[in-house]
């Protein structure tokens, strides 16, 4: 994990807060952690500071979590969020996706399964369960593609980056639309061109089409 890296942590449960507080904070690189436990804190607090990931339980008081991801674009707020929750409904997890959470774990996940969601999350990826690996918010990918971005090791976000920079979206809306930093984006931008051998975003996108990429 990156140095100096800030957590906000949002739950109901004091107890939970409490273990899960303890248990990042034993992590190397961990330079902060705030939490607060209804939804309402939860947009001041993410208005108001400056986090590298929010992990953010579903059923909240005040406004629920999933209230506190459709805010988030409204507040101005990039910060990817990790739902953390107990429901494995699958309605719910469709709808933290399309909200624009970044992943979605079982409240029973082990340590481990949460740190690693934390390190791929800020890598850019997506991490939800019993889900696609490529495909933009339900939109499937052929086989074909899908293997051409394994090939490449490309993650399924960078294959949305590329999607969006093909409709011709700047990299400041593609960081609103996809809840990404702006450096993130770029970042994934530079990673395409190279993938692609490409010098710029036209010729970008004509490789892209000439790979069959939707």
């Amino acid at each position: 994990m990156d140095t100096n890296v800030k957590i906000l942590l949002i739950d109901d449960h004091q107890m939970f807060l409490d273990g899960l507080t303890a248990m990042l904070f034993s992590i190397p690189g961990v330079q902060s952690i705030d939490s607060a436990n209804d939804g309402k804190t939860a947009l001041s607090m993410l208005q108001t500071g400056d986090y590298d990931v929010a992990l953010i339980d579903l059923r909240l008081p005040v406004v629920d979590g999933l209230n506190v991801l459709q805010s988030m674009h409204q507040i101005g707020s990039l910060t990817p969020v990790i739902m953390v929750t107990a429901s494995q409904d699958p309605q719910d997890i469709q709808q933290a996706e399309q909200y624009g959470a970044m992943g979605y774990l079982a409240k029973s996940a082990s340590g481990r399964e949460i740190l690693t969601a934390i390190h791929r999350v800020l890598a850019g990826e997506l991490v939800f369960p019993d889900h696609g690996l490529f495909g933009q918010r339900g939109a499937q990918s052929s086989p074909s593609q899908q293997h051409w971005a394994k090939q490449h090791n490309l993650t399924r976000r960078q294959v949305q980056v590329l999607r969006l920079v093909k409709q011709g979206l700047p990299n400041q809306e593609i960081a609103q639309q996809l809840f990404l930093s702006l450096a993130t984006v770029k970042s994934h931008i530079s990673t395409l061109f190279r993938v692609l051998d490409a010098k710029n975003r036209a010729e970008a996108i004509r490789k892209a089409q000439q790979f069959g990429l939707d």
